[in-house]
């Protein structure tokens, strides 16, 4: 019967003592090059792992974070946990990683899990209707770290993008190229992502004097499926709009196969910017235009803020405040150039 070779083994192997063998292998405290060569050297040889259990018993500590997000396939939150898991991983930290799909019930099931799990700590990007539970969680000390967006009343630190000033920047780059029916595909109703850039989006808007359509805002639920249905909506419309702003990656594809499937041409027949810059974005034809998240270092810093509340260096105030990093707008060739003040734009034309 097989059984796990244990630290006395490795110990008595590499001729050095229990405790020795342990500093060595749990990296803290004094020893020599010699001597960790002779621990590690040992260790091998008979193919010692750690006991996690034994070892979270002692420290009470898992050494393990977990991972909530929204949607792993998107490159905004690829790029992030990986960001996570590249700093984790030089820390000696595990991920797990749980995907809610913005489904509140299956946010609230791997809530649950992993605290059962005891994980460290929790790294979130919360849905609209589990707020509640969250902030049960960080009443009972657990270290919690928000991505993405906050939640009101829940005292933990968010790690974000400025969305409304990267939508605004986005729809006065349309309004500077001549738009003036300029059409938003938004996220989810209540989810600050979403509020924010729809935010940025109508501030624009009423500072350039553009009058603000209902019929020109449609919702897309951060989905493909219904973004390809919204947009066909605006190209239905008596006026169609000469351009699109769309507020995620799945949503900006939908889009942009309901145009193909339309027969429009972009930029000729209409302008379109995305949210999220994709590596595909400049792979596309045209190339396209989009607002760049920092997204790879919201994950480093995200681990750093949920390690230093898990280290108890939390007393420092920099760990306890949120971090709204810029997003960059990447100018290519989905808008076009410049409308001629007396052209009507095509997509306007009545079909």
């Amino acid at each position: 019967m097989w059984r796990r070779p244990t630290l006395k083994q490795v110990a008595e192997k590499a001729g050095v003592s229990l405790g020795m063998a342990g500093r060595v292998l749990g990296n803290y405290g004094y020893y020599s090059k010699s001597t960790k060569k002779k621990v590690l050297d040992a260790s091998k040889a008979i193919n010692y792992t750690p006991n996690v259990i034994a070892r979270s018993l002692r420290t009470r500590l898992t050494r393990t974070i977990g991972v909530l997000i929204s949607d792993i396939t998107t490159f905004f939150w690829t790029t992030l946990v990986r960001g996570i898991q590249d700093k984790a991983g030089k820390a000696g930290f595990s991920v797990i990683l749980c995907n809610s799909d913005e489904e509140s019930e299956n946010e609230r099931l791997y809530l649950s899990t992993l605290f059962e799990r005891n994980v460290d700590g929790l790294i979130v990007s919360p849905t609209l209707h589990n707020h509640s539970y969250l902030k049960k969680l960080a009443r009972g000390m657990v270290p919690i770290v928000l991505v993405d967006r906050r939640v009101k009343g829940l005292r933990v630190p968010t790690i974000k993008t400025d969305n409304q000033a990267g939508a605004y920047e986005a729809v006065n780059h349309l309004i500077a190229l001549g738009h003036d029916r300029i059409a938003i595909i938004t996220g989810i109703a209540g989810v600050e992502t979403s509020d924010e850039r729809f935010a940025g989006y109508r501030k624009a808007l009423e500072e350039k004097g553009i009058p603000f359509r209902k019929t020109l805002i449609k919702e897309g639920n951060f989905q493909k499926d219904q973004a390809l249905a919204a947009t066909k909506e605006l190209l239905r419309m008596k006026r169609t709009p000469s351009a699109i702003f769309v507020c995620n990656e799945p949503m900006v594809s939908g889009c942009i196969l309901a145009l193909k499937e339309s027969g429009l041409r972009i930029p000729e027949d209409i302008a379109v910017i995305g949210f999220d810059d994709p590596v595909w974005a400049s792979y596309t034809n045209p190339p396209l235009t989009t607002v760049s998240q920092p997204s790879y270092t919201i994950g480093i810093l995200a681990f750093d803020y949920v390690l230093a509340q898990i280290s108890n260096i939390k007393k420092d105030r920099k760990y306890l405040e949120d971090v709204i990093l810029k997003p960059t707008l990447v100018i290519r060739e989905s808008c076009g150039i410049r409308l001629k003040d007396h052209e009507v734009h095509p997509a306007q034309k009545n079909p």
